[in-house]
């Protein structure tokens, strides 16, 4: 059945500019597919197909299985007058239309993003080495913080942010089309330790390394198509008979060069359906997302807006929570200029006839918290979800915070209690199963000789926690010869010494049924890394989306090899068992693809961002200070580097205000970062806020050091009143 707004796309919508504003859980996928559908089956997309472009993998694979499952229904099969794609996959198809229009082989290859934080240091590093810049570099150190806690150690944390003011300023360059001698021209008058400038020259540096690689990264990716649509009205007018409909999902993340894509793909009197959620738009801070422009989309006369209203997500008194939080910021907000944080979209409940009604439960469903220090937060939520899944055990929980930091402590609770979980967060301290399985394979491959190796190979992958025995034999192999273990001419392992409990456990039979496959191993070429990793993945019987992930791992290998022949398996180990490793972005991308769906039983933990799109029936709220969601511009904000000059505190921030004033914008960007920051941590904690089912869960450090957000007393005063 169809809602309020739903109805309106899917029975009217048929030509022109459309946009969908959507509440969170209003079923925008749902009534996007269902409009896509009744569209291809009335063949109203003539020659052309429905195109529908969205951000994340997992949601192009999402749309792309639910349209093929309605027209099925429909008994319309092998359809082609659809494509579902991310806007990054679009482009490339763009590029490869004509990579030369772009100087660009036609084998070029994308660099992830470790990959590019790498190339980026790189060049850092190479610019450090030429002339005076190592001393134009150390400039910026506050030289008394330096003394006081040591240079290598506040160098080092340099290094690191220097690594994000540089990728930021390359990003930025590229999205204005602006190349790297243009950048270099357009800055050659700024001071010597102007950032921009520092900036634009490591720019230069980061070109050469990926035109020497055959590589793009994804802002070339843009920035490269929309210039190949622009200049080349043939590719252009292909892509237009191509596509009948453009239509835009999660159009609140959009930025400039990407709407600037997809409108040249529609055309000004083509078809743009662009659906989107402005309270919803978290990104602008560390991408270059702008939430302004779907604002704008929707207030444009020639554009017909339908508004999808209705929710079956939350309870009521959740739904309640949200919205007057929604009426708090616009009505009330100690900023003026933050009031606009929020759009004025109220959630409504579902109708009473629904299919899909409203959750209700006995009791409270809002509660507020207060804690000393962060380590009693950490102890009370971990203690309350646990009961939480004791006592709802057919209920979802999830426990969300604001940054790794904060969940790699619960992570620690968790373990200790041995509680059930699931970490949504890629920079959190819990690995890749996977690829912890490949390092501990190699790493034993490589020092086969090495007891604690073999130890724990058997201890992370062969033998489970519950094995009965399996503390003991993993304690006798610490000390027994492992040429005896392997080797028979060795003699082998002798039966006498080990004793008859261990002898008969269930851990000695999965040992004795592994020490074959071990063995083979240690037999495979050594110098035949990249087939030794797909050989692991054979004999260990990995999944799909597992072999996937080996076989990125095997060709990178082969790359890493030819740089360095002197790469050992174990540096390849060791690669692979870091927390931040090169191979986590593609294993992350791997996994998303594969869909997350909440588990009964289990504690999810997540960050605020990467819980966005989700739903749990119980939700915690953690880690709401002022410092994390601030509200007034005399609040902490995160940011600053209290180790560099005075003037270089928010060394981020100072490099836009450069950027800035080279195309004539004078505007104060320090107030401005804040009031952005503002904004954007109120929508973070709305999305929240909206992410729970049943029951939440809001909490924060009170102290004379650490200050709840003032949102905490307004959402106080909210829920006592509800």
């Amino acid at each position: 059945m169809l809602r309020k707004g739903q109805k309106e796309l899917v029975e009217l919508y048929r030509k022109g500019y459309c946009a969908i504003p959507a509440i969170p859980g209003g079923g925008k996928t749902y009534a996007l597919t269902q409009w896509a559908v009744k569209i291809i089956s009335e063949g109203l997309q003539g020659s052309g197909k429905v195109l529908i472009v969205t951000y994340m993998n997992s949601a192009a694979k999402n749309f792309k299985r639910r349209i093929g499952e309605e027209l099925n229904k429909l008994g319309i099969t092998s359809n082609k007058s659809y494509f579902v794609s991310t806007i990054h996959s679009l482009c490339m198809q763009i590029i490869k239309d004509k990579p030369d229009g772009i100087m660009v082989s036609d084998e070029f290859e994308i660099i992830e993003g470790y990959l590019r934080g790498n190339l980026i240091r790189e060049a850092i590093y190479e610019w450090k080495r030429r002339g005076n810049n190592k001393k134009i570099y150390e400039y910026f150190v506050d030289d008394m913080e330096a003394q006081r806690k040591g240079w290598d150690d506040i160098i080092g944390k340099w290094d690191s942010t220097m690594l994000s003011v540089v990728g930021t300023a390359i990003s930025d360059f590229k999205s204005q089309g602006i190349s790297p001698i243009e950048a270099v021209k357009m800055t050659k008058n700024l001071n010597a330790v102007s950032l921009l400038r520092i900036s634009a020259e490591i720019y230069v540096e980061y070109e050469k390394k990926l035109r020497y690689r055959g590589m793009l990264d994804f802002d070339d990716m843009l920035y490269k198509a929309k210039y190949i649509l622009e200049n080349d009205k043939a590719i252009l007018e292909k892509y237009r008979k191509k596509y009948t409909y453009v239509c835009e999902d999660e159009a609140q993340d959009s930025n400039k060069i990407q709407s600037d894509i997809l409108q040249l793909i529609a055309g000004e009197e083509g078809n743009f359906l662009r659906v989107g959620d402005s309270n919803q738009a978290i990104l602008s801070t560390f991408t270059s997302s702008d939430p302004t422009l779907f604002r704008e989309f929707c207030e444009n006369p020639k554009v017909t807006v339908y508004n999808i209203t209705k929710s079956s997500r939350n309870t009521k008194q959740i739904i309640e929570l949200a919205n007057s939080f929604v009426s708090y910021v616009r009505e009330n907000h100690p900023v003026q200029e933050c009031r606009d944080s929020l759009v004025p979209q109220y959630i409504e409940t579902v109708d009473a006839d629904d299919e899909f009604p409203n959750p209700v439960i006995d009791g409270d469903g809002a509660f507020i918290g207060y804690f000393d220090k962060k380590e009693d937060e950490y102890e009370s939520l971990v203690n309350e979800a646990i009961n939480l899944i004791n006592k709802y055990p057919d209920k979802t929980t999830a426990i969300l915070m604001p940054s790794s930091f904060h969940l790699n402590n619960i992570m620690k609770l968790l373990d200790n209690r041995k509680v059930k979980y699931e970490s949504l967060d890629s920079n959190s301290a819990k690995r890749n199963d996977t690829l912890v399985k490949l390092g501990l394979m190699l790493k034993f491959i490589g020092l086969p000789e090495k007891n604690e190796n073999l130890v724990e190979l058997l201890k992370e992958v062969f033998i489970d926690e519950e094995c009965k025995g399996r503390e003991e034999l993993l304690e006798f192999l610490s000390d027994y010869p492992v040429e005896k273990v392997f080797y028979p001419m060795a003699g082998g392992i002798r039966l006498k010494d080990i004793n008859q409990e261990i002898r008969e456990s269930e851990s000695w039979k999965r040992f004795n049924k592994v020490m074959p496959l071990l063995k083979d191993l240690l037999e495979f070429p050594p110098a035949m890394v990249e087939k030794l990793v797909l050989y692991i993945s054979e004999r260990l019987n990995f999944n799909r989306e597992e072999k996937a992930i080996a076989q990125k791992v095997s060709s990178s290998v082969r790359f890493l090899m030819i740089d360095n022949p002197r790469l050992k398996l174990t540096d390849i180990a060791e690669e692979l068992l870091r927390n931040k490793n090169m191979f986590n972005y593609f294993a992350n991308l791997v996994f998303e693809l594969k869909g997350y769906e909440a588990k009964k039983g289990v504690i999810t933990l997540s960050t605020y961002h990467k819980a966005k799109g989700l739903e749990w029936d119980n939700v915690f709220l953690g880690g709401i200070t002022s410092g994390e969601f601030p509200v007034t511009l005399q609040d902490n904000f995160k940011g600053d580097c209290n180790y560099l000059k005075q003037e270089y505190r928010n060394p981020l921030i100072f490099m836009k205000s450069e950027m800035n004033k080279l195309k004539g914008n004078s505007v104060e960007l320090s107030r401005l970062s804040k009031l952005e920051t503002i904004a954007e941590r109120t929508r973070l904690l709305y999305v929240g806020i909206t992410r729970a089912k049943e029951r939440i869960y809001l909490s924060a450090v009170k102290n004379k050091y650490t200050k709840p957000s003032k949102y905490m007393e307004e959402l106080e005063k909210i829920s006592n009143n509800l």
